[in-house]
């Protein structure tokens, strides 16, 4: 592992998608005054909350309500003579204060007895330019309160799309106000440097058990979520606010990309462009000194970003890497597409040729171990990280069939009829680049892999037995997860 740190970072400025950075920085929470709630909404030009799984809501007897929360807010700054360094322990104090009308829906179960006291708080992702963020995964449904927070102002300003050059518009991503003005008329964001105490007054309601809100529900745990683009501001939460805010019990981090934008603000580009010898401005480690669990969840698809700032794993961090996967699962992915489709916006059609793994098993997992965490102590299973070489252009090692040695082994590694890649070729240009690759064998190859009947059944199973072992499935989910192993079209 002798990556030399220019040359790996002007590689990732090549690659990574500029949309992950929507929005600029800033840093620390402070207590603040409690936001005034207004609602449960209705109406509207919709009549539902923007982005919302409606039919997924009803099918598992929970419930979805939103609000209004108005309130002020404080942006942040590093304290004077103070640093930000890439360790994550960020000097921090609050700045000016702003007002701000955002949204957050709440997906509960209908009947109290049903809540397993476990709330998961999400920061909702702007990567596409508009509000991104459903509770699509069977582990929320199983006893779980979510609540999705509308964090940041694209959200509800929209994104305008520029030239390359930025020297015009092309379009608007409509924001949430365009969107349904009869229901979000009345949103107001002062801009990004607010958002982290915008997210910390939504959690202190929640774990509150504010009456309205939270329809009664007391939650004894509450953890923070977000993916991608929300995890990497999840980092600099963790980093900036959390020692003064300590609101949140645990954080998730999805699809994290190792990466945790400075405070101070910098040119878009700048984020992730290499300086000398030194990392690009935007990769940090976490901080992990604040005595709360802190679980990242990535895929191959991040690891050339994650792999510059990997750092230790602790009695409060673990880092779990999934070899052979992509950015999403993809079966999640389709529903999300059919949400945003019903809300009139788009995102792009993923090839016929994606990556096929699903992995949102592993998703659920570790949710519960983040709650078993917290509540008994119970630290989850250390696990391989994927293996890299010193090759800026395949920086992860592969095996005879092509695909990642190392990380969490799943079944479509352990039983290949493919090559799985995590990023798609064409970087930046390729508006699939998240979407990754799958090579499927030629019947040859697969002959000579499985010349008996039940081959290839037996190594999935024994992968599955594997992931039982580590935790990493849960047993609602390892009869799915073994029928997955027999199916006629795996890539269908």
């Amino acid at each position: 592992m002798k990556l030399t740190k220019r040359s790996f970072n002007k590689a990732l400025a090549t690659a990574l998608p500029a949309a992950l950075f929507s929005g600029m920085w800033s840093s620390q929470s402070v207590a603040s005054s409690e936001p005034q709630l207004i609602g449960p909404l209705s109406g509207g030009r919709h009549n539902r909350p923007f982005g919302s799984p409606v039919e997924e809501v009803g099918r598992h007897g929970y419930m979805m309500e939103e609000y209004l929360l108005k309130g002020i807010a404080h942006r942040y700054q590093l304290k004077d003579g103070g640093s930000a360094p890439r360790t994550g322990d960020w000097d921090c104090e609050p700045g000016e204060k702003a007002e701000y009308v955002t949204r957050a829906f709440v997906v509960r179960p209908i009947d109290a007895k049903d809540f397993n006291g476990v709330a998961l708080v999400n920061w909702q992702n702007v990567t596409a330019g508009f509000d991104l963020g459903a509770p699509l995964n069977p582990e929320i449904f199983r006893g779980y309160a979510w609540i999705g927070v509308t964090t940041q102002k694209v959200a509800i300003d929209g994104n305008p799309v520029t030239s390359a050059d930025d020297s015009e518009t092309l379009e608007t991503q409509p924001g949430l106000r365009d969107w349904d003005p009869e229901r979000y008329g009345s949103l107001n964001h002062p801009g990004d440097a607010w958002s982290y105490d915008i997210f910390t007054q939504a959690g202190r309601l929640v774990k509150a058990g504010d009456q309205r809100l939270m329809g009664g529900l007391k939650p004894n745990i509450v953890i923070a979520s977000g993916a991608s683009q929300s995890a990497m501001r999840l980092g600099s939460y963790i980093n900036a606010a959390h020692s003064s805010s300590k609101v949140f019990d645990g954080f998730y981090l999805i699809v994290h990309w190792g990466i945790c934008p400075p405070i101070e603000e910098i040119p878009l580009m700048g984020l992730f462009a290499p300086t000398d010898n030194e990392l690009s401005p935007a990769m940090c480690q976490i901080r992990d000194d604040l005595n709360v669990p802190i679980l990242s969840l990535a895929t191959e698809c991040e690891a050339r970003y994650n792999f510059p700032v990997r750092q230790a794993e602790t009695s409060s961090f673990r880092f779990w890497e999934i070899a052979g996967a992509s950015h999403g699962s993809p079966a999640r992915n389709d529903i999300m597409a059919q949400i945003m489709k019903r809300d009139g916006v788009s995102l792009p059609a993923p090839p016929k040729d994606r990556n096929a793994i699903e992995w949102g098993y592993i998703d659920s997992a570790a949710i519960r171990a983040m709650v078993s965490w917290i509540r008994e102590g119970q630290v989850p299973v250390s696990v391989p990280k994927i293996s890299m070489t010193d090759d800026i252009e395949n920086p992860i090692e592969r095996d005879e069939f092509g695909n990642a040695i190392g990380g969490i082994r799943v079944p479509e590694l352990e039983a290949p009829i493919a090559s799985y890649r995590g990023e798609r070729t064409g970087g930046l240009g390729n508006p699939n680049w998240l979407s990754g690759e799958t090579k499927p064998f030629d019947e040859l190859a697969l002959n000579k892999l499985y010349p008996r009947e039940n081959d290839r059944a037996t190594r999935w199973n024994q992968a599955v037995d594997q992931l039982v072992k580590q935790g990493l499935v849960l047993p609602e989910d390892v009869q799915s997860l073994r029928s997955r192993g027999f199916s006629s079209d795996p890539f269908a």
